[in-house]
């Protein structure tokens, strides 16, 4: 078995994990195929029962007891995981590792995982085997953060890894909604907000849509996806702010995310921030407010140069920054 193969089963059995229980009512087959990430939901009955009753078989090997829930006539009704028979194996975890579980609890701040997420944090504190590491909510990077506007994200998660055609209803400010059949590039947070990035059929085009304002579900089709993100230019956005190009300093060592900016390029050699020495001054072509986010999170030592309404911004959000921290 491949290591891909492996990862993608692993990936399937906790992800079945999570919805058992998640749920209070116990959970269909039909519900199983269709809605929880790794098995496919057009597959043929037989292909799916084989890989579900593997599936459960291990589970159940591992000491998760899944139960099989039946009415009076003895019709399965569906799956639970009973939780009064859970037997919890000592684990530990280092201190990277901690962090990481009590970041995932604060990110889905409010959304569909947050119950599950802070009850599995707050399990692991009680067995005594690590301490509470939860750092304050307002340490969390505001891009982080997932709540139940953005219930759109599981299934695009989903679209963007499986490579598959989506459709939703989508409503921009001060228009109708249209309905959208996109093929997903990639998902990205930026000042609080998510978005997708694709390419948009109808508009024949490609688009950045802010997740917040997709209308009711998301429909992931069967169809592939047919189109590749390109290199540059960035998707065009669907809200109102208009790119430009945006010069910056960046050192050797810093700003690996701007780096991997799809319109990153190098522009030429000027003078450090002080006046003195040589910088390598480099160009993208976004929105100034993400260009910003992407220039605050970027290192010490980056900062732009023009145009000047992007570098007096700058500057002014560094000032509130120390001001709100002093």
């Amino acid at each position: 078995m491949s290591a891909s193969s492996q990862v993608t089963r692993t990936e399937r059995l906790l992800n079945l994990v999570i919805a058992l229980l998640a749920a209070h009512t116990p959970v269909s087959r039909q519900v199983v195929q269709s809605s929880v990430a790794g098995y496919d939901p057009t597959a043929t009955t037989t292909a799916f029962e084989r890989m579900f009753e593997r599936d459960k078989d291990e589970l159940r090997s591992m000491g998760i007891p899944i139960k099989t829930v039946t009415d009076a006539h003895g019709e399965v009704l569906g799956y639970l995981i009973d939780t009064s028979e859970y037997v919890h194996r000592d684990v530990t975890f280092d201190a990277d590792e901690l962090m990481a579980l009590n970041l995932a609890a604060l990110v889905w701040d409010d959304a569909i995982l947050s119950a599950t997420a802070t009850t599995a944090v707050r399990k692991l504190e009680s067995t005594g085997t690590i301490q509470s590491l939860a750092p304050d909510a307002k340490a969390i990077p505001t891009f982080a953060h997932v709540n139940a506007s953005d219930a759109a994200l599981l299934p695009l998660m989903r679209a963007v890894r499986d490579r598959k055609v989506v459709r939703f209803s989508y409503r921009k400010p001060g228009a109708d909604q249209s309905t959208r059949r996109v093929d997903p590039w990639s998902l990205h947070a930026e000042d609080g907000r998510w978005y997708l990035s694709g390419w948009d059929h109808e508009r024949t085009s490609a688009r950045t849509f802010r997740v917040s304002r997709i209308e009711g579900s998301v429909t992931l089709t069967a169809e592939s996806s047919t189109t590749e993100r390109p290199a540059a230019p960035a998707a065009r956005t669907e809200e109102s702010e208009e790119d430009v190009e945006i010069g910056f300093v960046l050192p050797e060592h810093q700003g690996a995310e701007l780096r991997r900016h799809p319109t990153c390029r190098p522009s030429r050699t000027g003078s450090g921030a002080d006046g003195s020495g040589q910088a390598r001054v480099f160009t993208i072509h976004d929105s100034p407010r993400r260009a910003l986010a992407l220039l605050w999170r970027a290192g010490p030592d980056v900062y732009p140069v023009y145009p000047e309404h992007v570098v007096s911004a700058f500057h002014q959000g560094l000032e509130q920054l120390a001001a709100d921290h002093s």
